[in-house]
């Protein structure tokens, strides 16, 4: 086979992976007498696709080009989302968060936590039940040059999104559930917060779509890559033909 025959046929492999993974659903008749409702199948679908996520960045920095950074899985998943623009929203901060762990003193008096409050208020909604990330969150360079001082720099850089949906990745994991209390409703793709009546915050919900979507767009990326370099896939992965 040609190296662009290898490319086809081994993006081609999770391609139809995604395509299996969004086909899972709930066998009522086994799953009969337990209490998963059938929202679980959200999260097994989250998790399989994020391995898939994981995967793909591991073989774009392999550990013979990027013994460094292969080392670590958080670096290597954020730079590869970062470095091939996959997800811009990734680099905003998350202006709920910031807000919210800001009460405990990570926040000075002074124009970050201005600028968040205001922010924060001009969006928050009793009963709001879909604000788009895009339409509250702010680019983390524009909010660091509000910040005094480095414990404000680094409250920043936790609450980007790249690091929350990392965070995020973690519970899906490495503790087998779904982080926090939000509702997904319907089939959009975009992060979004909403409320519930009686709470004076937003809850974050990063959909089913924005897995499915990033999960696409991580084989076309990785396809693009390998492709403009002559790079064989297989070249980058382990010989398990012994098992």
């Amino acid at each position: 086979m040609t190296v662009r025959e290898e490319i086809e046929q081994f993006c081609g492999y999770f391609r139809d992976q995604v395509q299996v993974i969004q086909s899972v659903a709930l066998d009522a008749e086994r799953a009969n007498g337990t209490d998963q409702e059938s929202h679980q199948t959200t999260f097994y679908k989250k998790v399989l696709l994020v391995t898939q996520i994981d995967t793909i960045a591991g073989i774009r920095y392999s550990t013979n080009r990027y013994p460094k950074l292969h080392r670590s899985n958080h670096d290597r998943f954020i730079k590869f989302l970062n470095d091939h623009q996959i997800w811009p929203l990734g680099g905003t901060v998350s202006i709920p968060f910031v807000r919210e762990a800001g009460t405990g003193g990570r926040l000075s008096n002074g124009k970050l936590k201005t600028e968040i409050e205001n922010r924060f208020n001009h969006h928050f909604e009793p009963d709001a039940y879909h604000i788009d990330c895009a339409l509250i969150d702010m680019d983390y360079s524009e909010l660091l040059e509000l910040s005094s001082n480095e414990q404000e720099e680094a409250l920043l850089r936790e609450y980007t999104h790249y690091e929350l949906l990392y965070r995020y990745r973690n519970y899906l994991v490495h503790e087998g559930r779904v982080p926090g209390n939000a509702m997904e409703i319907g089939d959009d793709e975009r992060p979004y917060y909403h409320s519930y009546l009686g709470e004076d915050k937003l809850f974050l919900a990063y959909p089913l779509n924005l897995f499915v979507s990033l999960a696409s767009q991580s084989i076309d990326n990785l396809e693009q890559y390998l492709t403009f370099n002559q790079f064989n896939p297989y070249d980058f992965v382990s010989e398990t033909s012994i098992w």
